[in-house]
């Protein structure tokens, strides 16, 4: 996945092309007119999400302390381990890696009335460059861990492809803001999945040995 977007990133303008469908004539974002809105979308649901990795943090204290924890009959102690673990790895790996990004948010481009130029991800970094901090999206990390219930569950690729959805969804508010190109998205969707398949193969490989 991330190859595909890298190279549509960098050799078409499908990232530009998505974003100026949501940009009105005043120059900015559909949801920069609606700012209330914006922030309602972009807040609401992470802090719904977080609540529900706290509790899964706090299921793991329990277990570790006491050896309780809840939803016995669906979860074994190894899934609520693998499932707090994805929900603290994931948002800050993908945080730290947004901290030294030098891609900018579209709505920083001069394109959009910004002051910075539009860079792709293979593009020579230009010496006295300002650090974008934009992609991939931290946003679309506060959601993502929760993708360790599918592994959990060995999800069929029918069930994977309607989560990413419904999470690309969600993020959307993001690329209506003028927070984020499409691609920051999708980037966050390869490293969310690529440490959801390290943490899944390091809580659950058999030993051989």
């Amino acid at each position: 996945m991330f190859f595909i977007v890298a190279l549509l990133s960098q050799f078409t303008d499908f990232d530009l092309a998505i974003s100026n469908l949501f940009l009105l004539d005043s120059g900015r974002f559909w949801l920069q007119e609606y700012k209330d809105l914006g922030i309602q979308l972009h807040d609401y649901p992470k802090y719904f999400s977080m609540l529900v990795g706290i509790f899964f943090w706090l299921n793991t204290i329990t277990l570790i302390a006491f050896n309780k924890f809840f939803f016995k009959r669906f979860l074994a102690p190894k899934d609520v381990i693998y499932i707090a673990t994805a929900a603290i790895i994931i948002p800050v790996v993908i945080w730290n890696i947004r901290e030294i990004s030098a891609m900018h948010c579209p709505r920083e481009l001069i394109e959009y009335g910004g002051d910075f130029t539009y860079l792709r991800i293979f593009d020579a970094i230009p010496f006295y460059w300002e650090s974008g901090q934009c992609s991939p999206s931290a946003h679309a990390s506060s959601f993502l861990w929760l993708g360790s219930f599918l592994f959990i569950k060995n999800a069929s690729i029918k069930k994977w492809i309607l989560f990413y959805l419904m999470i690309f969804l969600i993020c959307s508010v993001q690329i209506l803001r003028g927070a984020h190109f499409v691609s920051h998205i999708f980037y966050s969707f390869a490293c969310a999945h690529l440490i959801l398949s390290f943490l899944y193969f390091k809580c659950f490989k058999k030993r051989t040995v």
